[in-house]
This record gives C-alpha cells, sequence and structure tokens, in this order.
C-alpha cells in the first residue's frame, strides 16, 4: 500500500478527507460523519479496506463503500450474531452501518427492518445523522427527553394510550 492511499491516523483530518469525499451532497455526509462516531464500525470499515483513500484532480480524498461493506455484514451475519461479533461487529452496528448504507442510497434497507438492533448511544448518533441528511444540520438529540428520572415525554404518552385501550 502506497503512503498516498493510506488513511489519516487523526479523527479530524479523516472526517475532513470524508467530507471533501461527500462533496456538498449532505446526505452522504450524514452516513459518512455517522460511521466516524461508531467506533468499532468505522474500526471494521478501516480494517476491511471499506473505507479508503482516493485521488482526483483537486487532491485527495475518503470515501466509505457503503454498498461493499453492508453486502460484506451480511453475508458475515448469516453465519449468525457470533459471527459478527467475530469480526468485529455488534448487532448495534450493524444496524447502524445499514442506516448509513441507506442514507447515502446504496442499499435499500427499511429503516424499520435496522432501528430495533441500535443501543442508546448509537440510536443519537443516528438520530443526529437523519436530522442532517433532512437538512436540519443543527438540530441535537437527547435520547432521554430533558429527564433525568421517570417518564420520557413519548414513553408517558405511549403508557398513557396503551391504558386506553
Amino acid at each position: 500500500m502506497d503512503d498516498a492511499d493510506r488513511l489519516p491516523e487523526d479523527p479530524t483530518e479523516l472526517e475532513r478527507l470524508l467530507m471533501r469525499g461527500a462533496s456538498t451532497i449532505r446526505w452522504v455526509e450524514a452516513a459518512e460523519r455517522l460511521v466516524l462516531q461508531v467506533d468499532n464500525l468505522r474500526d471494521w470499515l478501516i480494517k476491511n479496506h471499506f473505507l479508503r483513500m482516493h485521488m482526483s484532480a483537486s487532491g485527495p480524498y475518503a470515501a466509505t463503500d457503503f454498498a461493499e461493506a453492508f453486502a460484506a455484514a451480511c453475508e458475515i451475519l448469516r453465519g449468525g450474531s457470533s459471527a459478527l461479533e467475530a469480526s468485529g461487529l455488534s448487532r448495534s452496528s450493524f444496524s447502524v452501518l445499514g442506516v448509513a448504507a441507506n442514507l447515502c442510497g446504496r442499499v435499500q434497507n427499511s429503516l424499520r427492518h435496522s432501528v430495533h438492533e441500535i443501543d442508546d448511544h448509537d440510536a443519537q448518533a443516528v438520530a443526529l445523522a437523519v436530522l442532517y441528511a433532512m437538512g436540519y444540520m443543527d438540530a441535537t438529540v437527547d435520547v432521554n427527553g430533558n429527564e433525568v428520572d421517570g417518564w420520557r415525554p413519548n414513553s408517558s404518552a405511549y403508557e398513557g394510550r396503551l391504558s386506553q385501550s
């Protein structure tokens, strides 16, 4: 591997190169930013060469091959959850990969099939990525509904609906 093909170890530089590769297409930017936030997914993509350096006339950039990565992860998952874990991916990070691949249009995988496996930490990153892709680039997500203890606004409403049925 040539030095020019090596991904930078500095996360800020890697993000800069990924954003250059996304070329202001916000849903691709959202997908690339999302995988950077999920450590074991980012590491898995790099280790398996799905996140690579490229060269254009304007200089180097980085990009993730989401379709290839998602296909490979699906193949691994056919061996079961233990095979997925052995590859370095958790069920949550696999689901995040599905969301990212879907966001940038590389696969058509229903978000509904992915979200139930996503853990609390990754859920916040996914929600931010979806908002970013929709153009709400300065949005924030509070997975606890601004509550420290007790019921959150949505869970209170859900419980209320259940009690009325």
